[in-house]
């Protein structure tokens, strides 16, 4: 009796696993994809046949179920603040100064920031993720409701990605979120936001440090990076504009009014500038940071706060490191 119990639980294991992988290009959502991606040049069959073999990964939803963003400051920072980090940032800008210093003069951000995101995102290519792309966006696309129709729009954009790019979608290896390359971009952002900044004809930012540098700097650009104003810095009791610790950032305050309700540690030349005040659950205690458009920016990368603080400082950091 034992036996044919595990007999069956063994074949309902096979089949619900033959279904998890076969099951994705029966799904109408899959084939509606299927329908629309035909009428921009990506051939249907194609895209069936790829979806057949995706892969359901509960191991993406696990994932996704538990961001390290939703940690506090105090346990967040330690992640990615580390002398180490810094240091394998300096050894990076060694080999790309060049790239690096012709990203910020052409997009205008700083050489420091450039680093400090490609350091947060993959460890300056050390760590670009191992998931297959396409089983991690179809998972989320088809069987993750919460998010399922942002993904589902990724998966899409990853098939477009393969035609506009002649990259294989059953091939590209990333995060559990289908964040690919150096940069970690999702398939929408490499679209739209990738660029060939070795004029090779192609935006590799998957192998290509040199369009990977270019990318990070272009996408900051095009979210409003402005050359002229600083990121963030640290003021005194401001719980009144942040009563809320760790929220999203929206740039709504203006830099005389903070300090016209006595907030101190403002510098004199912020005054005229749009800010918003980020507090944090630091080690030592609540901290409050004037934040600016370009730490908005930022969180266009990343929507977290923490995220785009760790890459601040990172960047800080970093600036010690590479200046002589």
């Amino acid at each position: 009796m034992k036996k044919q119990v595990l007999a069956l639980v063994a074949a309902v294991s096979v089949s619900t696993a033959q279904i998890a992988h076969a099951n994705y290009a029966d799904r109408p959502e899959v084939k509606a994809m299927a329908d629309r991606l035909a009428t921009q040049g990506v051939s249907r069959d194609f895209v069936l046949s790829a979806m057949g073999e995706a892969k359901r990964l509960d191991s993406v939803i696990n994932a996704m179920n538990r961001p390290a963003e939703r940690k506090a400051w105090r346990d967040y920072r330690p992640i990615f603040l580390k002398p180490e980090r810094a240091k394998a940032a300096a050894e990076f800008y060694s080999v790309h100064r060049n790239t690096l210093h012709r990203a910020e003069e052409e997009l205008g951000v700083p050489v420091e920031v450039i680093l400090a995101i490609i350091g947060v995102e993959t460890y300056y290519g050390r760590n670009k993720g191992s998931f297959r792309v396409i089983d991690a966006l179809a998972t989320l696309g088809l069987d993750y409701p919460r998010r399922a129709e942002f993904f589902l729009g990724e998966l899409e954009s990853l098939f477009l990605l393969g035609e506009a790019e002649s990259l294989d979608p059953l091939a590209l290896k990333g995060s559990y979120a289908g964040a690919m390359g150096y940069g970690q971009f999702i398939p929408s952002s490499y679209l739209a936001y990738s660029i060939d900044f070795d004029g090779d004809g192609r935006r590799d930012l998957l192998e290509n440090p040199v369009d990977a540098i270019g990318s990070v700097a272009n996408y900051l650009a095009r979210h409003g990076w402005d050359a002229n104003l600083g990121i963030a810095h640290p003021i005194g009791s401001a719980s009144q504009f942040a009563p809320e610790l760790e929220r999203s950032i929206k740039i709504q305050y203006r830099g005389d009014q903070l300090i016209a309700a006595d907030v101190t540690g403002l510098p004199n030349e912020w005054a005229d500038l749009e800010l918003d005040v980020l507090g944090l659950d630091g080690a030592q205690g609540v901290e409050y940071w004037a934040v600016t458009k370009n730490f908005y920016a930022i969180t266009r990368y990343n929507r977290s706060p923490l995220y785009a603080m760790a890459v601040t400082q990172l960047a800080s950091e970093i600036e010690k490191e590479i200046t002589p």
